[in-house]
């Protein structure tokens, strides 16, 4: 008894805590008040003495002060990708008590409400916490199930549909990712992929005026479907005599869990009363779930069944649209026409597993939504349901309740037999993926104009022998679409061909998205899988992908290269905003049926220069000597323990508060020094004057920093905040400190240009910079401040300062 208490403990805290880890990515990708914590405090004793009983010195520090509080949430693993590792319990510290206590998830839900009401007056936490108990609920269950069954997700081989089945920790981009509103415990287990449930399906014969019903083949489905049933209900006088009675009338199968939805709708009923649809019950072979729950296969049909599903997975209910019906028609068409050969031959690595046909149910002049159906080629029939094809979400998956990751395992017996290390072969696989993936897919997108939505559950990948990738798949004939700048093209191998399926996509509106399915989603869910694992480092990882992107730029007509490359951020997919405000991505009544919010581009990290922003040690990184004024100028890195009660008395000075605003108590200022230190953002540096310490200088990265937001920054460039202490006019030498400043920026040769964004009622500052080779841009309205946004090229600083060139080629 015991033991079956504590596994039952074990699953509870292994569920909380997969979930609790998704929602704070999400929070932190959705939200900016956040950042990372350096060290135990000295001058926080509340919060160092929590820091020392929990034995963690790394955090991720929310910042909820608008309502009195701030949450620490210990970081196991910081990803260059968004999705960090946590250890647990997560805690929050009420500002005016300094009472610390541990946040649940459900408690973090109703922090974010509390917090962002201001930001989205519709948010509310009731139903997000309701799905996130099913999504702790749904995840026990599948666990206890795959402890039960001995499962195993990690194999180097796995047949079509075991991979399917294996995503048991869900969507790693959202924050519910095992919810599933609808189900009842015995549906759970019926129907879910990660039970690998099987089922009979569920038939309607439905009068021929009420069907529309397409197909880019031969013969349609629903034909060779009746046929079938007539063989399987030999023996059934009713459902025999129903089909004979009504020779006109079409058969349909449905999801069993989805008829019986449908049979309680008023207009079914109605269909009933007039004898225009008859329920056949469920008949022939058993199906089971792909990873979409509502994708069914069976390894000996020709066709996969992609139903509709009154079950809110996630954030909407999955309904297939009428046009999304279209889509899949559409594309199976289009790759039977010289166009679509002309793009198989040119993109091999790509193959499309189209949707052939679709069913749909009309009453009334209305379609049904529950009936429609996209029927699906099925490629992995017999024999071919045992290549080793896997949904690139669950490739990227973490380990299972202690068992190593299956991208571990398949990298690790991958360097064995190649004997060599495991972060070569990793970079060396992960470079086949890029191969595979960003040529050919920005390659179809500029010249056929055809974009799909590649994202994580709709991409599988084929391994090779060697187990690396050799293919892509895609699925999901919904997430077809064309760019106007090929609609010309597309319309003249079959004209009118996206009408129906309104699939041409604006080219200002494809970029932003593109790049969340193909980048954010994907890619970037590949380097996040190997960085978590520990195979290879996500920054060299990062700058591969740079590198591959860089190779198209010139040749990309479509701007989605220069978008993925250039923009300091990135127009990125808010789950959590969407389920807190209820939204049903579903519904084709809302304009835009999901929220999305900009986040930071991490290829831009390719520039960002380390030795600015993220230096190591504390020691004197540069020494200038001035002659005139026989000073020796030094700077090294801000080293909190040294200098932190110095800056405090310096910030609190009377000629420093009104510009800098970092006056008050110390325990203030050390939460952000431990907040900035860490950060991608800036650092500090301090300067010494012939050994004295005299100011402080702090390098920052447009990219991450809020001035950023207020022009168009370019990737190279850097900016400094800077500060002398001295007010002794013949001891400040500000413009000497100053330039040893910017000696030491411009000798790094990430260093485009030197912003600067002083207030402009910093008059001396303004008039100091220009002198440096500073040259006004504009005024910018800043949140804190009105500035003078100023740039400083090398060049004009050395047209101004023509001594420094012959220093600065020195360093």
């Amino acid at each position: 008894m015991e033991t079956t208490i504590l596994k039952t403990t074990e699953l509870l805290e292994e569920a909380v805590a997969v979930n609790y880890t998704a929602l704070l990515n999400c929070y932190c990708r959705e939200f900016s008040n956040w950042s990372r914590y350096m060290g135990i405090p000295k001058y926080d004793q509340p919060v160092a003495a929590h820091f020392k009983a929990s034995g963690y010195d790394k955090h991720l520090r929310i910042d909820f002060s608008s309502i009195d509080l701030e949450v620490y949430i210990p970081l196991k693993y910081f990803s260059e990708t968004g999705r960090h590792l946590f250890h647990f319990p997560i805690v929050q510290r009420d500002l005016k008590t300094d009472e610390i206590k541990a946040v649940s998830p459900h408690d973090f839900v109703g922090l974010t409400v509390r917090y962002g009401k201001a930001l989205y007056p519709g948010i509310d936490a009731v139903i997000t916490q309701t799905r996130l108990q099913n999504s702790i609920d749904n995840l026990e269950t599948y666990l206890n199930h795959f402890l039960e069954n001995e499962g195993l997700v990690n194999e180097t081989e796995m047949s079509f549909i075991k991979a399917e089945q294996s995503l048991l920790l869900g969507h790693i981009v959202h924050p519910l990712p095992k919810s599933k509103l609808g189900f009842n415990e015995e549906d759970l287990l019926k129907y879910s992929p990660e039970t690998a449930g099987r089922f009979k399906l569920h038939y309607f014969l439905i009068h021929n005026e009420n069907i529309l019903e397409k197909t880019a083949d031969d013969i349609l489905p629903s034909v060779v479907l009746k046929a079938e049933l007539l063989q399987l209900v030999a023996g059934d006088a009713v459902v025999l005599g129903l089909l004979q009675q009504y020779p006109e009338f079409t058969v349909v199968p449905m999801h069993p869990w989805e008829a019986l939805y449908l049979l309680q709708q008023e207009e079914v009923q109605q269909m009933q009363a007039e004898n225009r649809l008859f329920s056949l019950g469920q008949w022939g072979e058993l199906f089971t779930p792909t990873s979409s729950v509502r994708t069914v296969y069976n390894e000996d049909c020709d066709w996969m069944f992609k139903f509709s599903l009154h079950v809110k997975i996630t954030n909407s209910e999955r309904i297939n649209l009428y046009p999304e019906l279209h889509r899949g028609y559409d594309i199976s068409r289009l790759l039977k026409t010289e166009w679509g050969k002309g793009l198989q031959k040119d993109f091999p690595e790509i193959d499309f597993i189209v949707d052939p046909a679709f069913i749909a149910v009309r009453f009334n002049n209305k379609v049904i939504n529950g009936f429609n159906i996209s029927i699906r080629r099925n490629p992995f029939k017999g024999e071919a349901g045992n290549k080793n094809v896997t949904l690139l979400a669950a490739l990227c998956q973490d380990g299972i309740l202690g068992q190593p990751s299956r991208l571990s395992n398949i990298i690790s017996t991958a360097a064995e037999k190649q004997g060599k290390s495991i972060s070569y072969i990793a970079e060396l696989w992960f470079k086949q993926y890029l191969h595979i993936c960003i040529r050919p897919i920005v390659g179809m997108l500029n010249k056929y104009g055809l974009a799909c939505e590649f994202h994580q559950q709709n991409v599988m990948v084929e391994l090779d022998k060697n187990l690396f990738p050799a293919k892509l798949y895609f699925r999901d004939n919904q997430g077809f679409f064309f760019r106007e700048g090929r609609q010309a093209e597309v319309s003249a191998a079959i004209p009118g061909i996206a009408e129906e399926s309104q699939s041409i996509m604006n080219e200002a509106y494809l970029a932003p998205k593109y790049t969340y399915y193909l980048v954010t989603n994907n890619i970037l869910g590949v380097v996040n899988a190997f960085g978590c694992q520990g195979l290879a480092d996500e920054k060299r990882l990062l700058d591969l992908v740079y590198k591959e992107f860089k190779d198209l730029e010139d040749t990309d007509e479509t701007g989605l290269v220069s978008y993925i490359l250039n923009s300091r951020s990135w127009d990125t997919k808010a789950n959590y905003l969407t389920s807190l405000q209820n939204i049903n991505e579903a519904d084709v009544s809302m304009e835009y049926p999901a929220v999305f919010k900009d986040a930071p581009n991490p290829l831009s990290k390719y520039f960002l220069c380390h030795s600015l922003v993220k230096p190591q040690g504390k020691e004197v990184v540069y020494t200038r000597y001035f002659e005139e004024q026989d000073i020796h100028i030094t700077l090294r890195p801000f080293d909190i323990d040294r200098d932190l009660e110095l800056v405090h008395e310096w910030f609190n000075r009377e000629h420093a508060i009104p510009f800098w605003k970092m006056n008050g108590p110390i325990r203030n200022l050390e939460t952000f020094y431990r907040t900035i230190l860490p950060s991608d953002e800036m650092h500090s540096f301090i300067g010494e004057i012939n050994g004295v310490p005299a100011f402080t200088f702090e390098p920052y990265w447009p990219m991450r920093d809020v001035v950023g937001a207020y022009y168009d920054a370019l990737s190279t460039d850097h900016g400094t905040h800077f500060f002398v202490a001295e007010t002794q006019k013949d001891k400040k030498f500000s413009f000497q400190s100053f330039q040893t400043a910017l000696d030491w920026i411009f000798a790094q040769p990430e260093v485009g240009r030197c912003i600067g964004e002083a207030s402009n009622d910093a008059i001396a500052c303004n008039k100091l910079i220009v002198k440096l080779g500073y040259s006004l841009q504009g005024i910018i309205e800043m949140p804190h401040k009105t500035a003078s946004l100023t740039f400083c090229t090398r060049e004009s600083y050395f047209e101004k300062c023509p001594e420094s060139k012959s220093v600065n080629s020195l360093l």
